[in-house]
């Protein structure tokens, strides 16, 4: 495939899959002899091509590590996905239908990331079933639903997905959060699901999606597709959330990446609380806005801060209120229910680099002739104490993070450190 090709179907359609990636300008040389897909000196570069003879590879490079090749919801395996189906579909690319046929390109590369060898296009049907459904209502309501997909079940029946995707009924058999309609591998109708509401979660999954991510984490090879009421659709795998597709367009959920890019606070248990609340305000659609100030920062929060907004002391109703709730308890030490209800409250949620709460639903005291809304203000403002994240009514989650003096020229603590959906 010819370099320039590549790297604008790499751009459209590759790099927004992952948070803090970036396309190298120049191309790196390549033989014969080389993979497709390789990492490249360190594991922060991935090159790749589309057939064994070209002489060049594009490389895909951020900070953090991508990671392992062997890691089956990794980074790696979707890149491979990618470059397979450019690969079938390479002569289709330079004639006019282009664009009409990359218009559905993403669905294709995730169908072949996730699904078992020999099984891309029932994993390809299922997804189109679930996005079918998307675009359709139930007696005026927008449908939600989840399909299961078990490589290890028993005795199915004759029914299949397409029979009950055919009919309004399948539609309604499963809420998308505690229900699920299981098929095999062949996507045969199995059973139906009522499932448990686990007190916690081993891998990173949206709260109230926690049933449905615990089931694919019950067994080899499961894979969920859940359809939620705002017509998303979130793809589950190995107990975490993969992908999601908003507004047409899909996302590789790279968790780990994420919380690295946060890099404050230092402490790894409060900064994946954060980013476990960050995801559940993202798909609850409350919004949020979480400010961390970091040790050397300490006092420089009471310049932003209103006192009749800090929780200490509690010369508010709300703020008695919250203390007594928060019981002297650290944010990652909060249920993750209460986490979420906290940051939904309209304002900011300020805590030190401990995880102490400093202040909840806080109207800063912002610069004038800031041209930002308000949440992209407040976590600007924020940045600069340490981090600041804002969780946009769209379910977008963006980051800033404060500039070490010696890196005050190359980075701008205006411009995102990360962001995700």
């Amino acid at each position: 495939m010819d370099e320039p090709l590549l790297r604008e179907i790499s751009e459209r359609y590759l790099l927004p899959f992952f948070s803090g990636a970036r396309l190298d300008p120049q191309v790196g040389k390549s033989s014969t002899s080389e993979k497709t897909v390789a990492f490249v000196v360190n594991q922060q570069t991935i090159g790749f091509k589309v057939n064994k003879n070209d002489g060049y590879r594009l490389h895909i490079r951020r900070d953090q590590s991508f990671s392992p090749a062997t890691s089956p919801a990794g980074e790696f395996n979707l890149i491979q996905a990618f470059v397979d189906c450019l690969s079938s579909m390479e002569s289709i690319l330079t004639q006019d239908l282009k664009d009409e046929f990359l218009s559905t390109f993403q669905r294709r590369v995730i169908a072949k990331a996730i699904a078992p060898e020999g099984r891309y296009k029932i994993i390809l049907s299922a997804i189109d079933q679930i996005s079918l459904w998307a675009s359709r209502l139930y007696e005026g309501a927008p449908i939600c639903s989840a399909i299961g997909i078990s490589p290890d079940t028993q005795n199915p029946s004759s029914i299949t997905l397409q029979s009950i995707g055919s009919s309004d009924f399948g539609a309604v058999l499963s809420n998308g959060i505690d229900t699920l309609i299981e098929f095999n591998q062949d996507l045969e109708f199995v059973k139906h699901h009522v499932l448990d509401l686990p007190p916690a979660t081993e891998k990173i999954s949206p709260w109230r999606h926690r049933a449905i991510a615990e089931w694919t984490n019950g067994a080899v090879g499961r894979i969920a597709l859940v359809l939620n009421r705002l017509g998303e659709v979130l793809i589950f795998i190995h107990g975490q959330l993969l992908f999601a597709r908003r507004s047409g367009t899909w996302h590789f959920l790279t968790h780990d990446p994420v919380v690295s890019q946060m890099s404050v606070p230092k402490n790894p248990n409060v900064r994946l609380a954060i980013y476990e609340t960050l995801l559940d305000a993202s798909f609850a659609r409350t919004g949020a806005c979480i400010g961390v100030v970091r040790h050397r920062a300490s006092q420089s929060w009471t310049e932003l801060v209103n006192t009749g907004d800090r929780l200490e002391p509690t010369n508010s109703d709300k703020a008695a209120t919250i203390q007594r709730i928060i019981g002297g308890r650290l944010f990652h030490e909060l249920p993750r229910a209460l986490r979420q209800e906290l940051v939904a409250i309209d304002g900011s949620t300020v805590m030190d680099h401990t995880g102490k709460i400093l202040a909840v639903g806080a109207i800063l005291k912002l610069p004038g002739g800031s041209t930002s809304g308000g949440r992209t203000a407040a976590a600007i403002e924020l940045g600069k104490l340490g981090l600041g994240v804002k969780v946009s009514q769209d379910g977008g989650i963006t980051g800033y993070l404060h500039a070490k003096e010696k890196d005050k020229e190359k980075y701008n603590s205006n411009i995102p450190a990360f962001r995700t959906m």
